[in-house]
């Protein structure tokens, strides 16, 4: 993948399985993620279309 303007290998595990329950739990939901040292973190429930 380009990450940030540079070319990277990056290792990808797959499983074949149902998803996480916390994955099926945010189903209609957006989830933000500041990936930082005391980051901030919201899950919004998606506005219907």
């Amino acid at each position: 993948m380009v990450w940030d303007g540079e070319l990277r290998t990056i290792p990808v595990d797959e499983a074949d399985s149902d998803p996480l329950v916390g994955m099926s739990l945010m189903e209609g939901y957006q989830l933000t993620i500041q990936v930082a040292k005391d980051g901030y973190v919201e899950l919004r429930k998606n506005s219907a279309v």
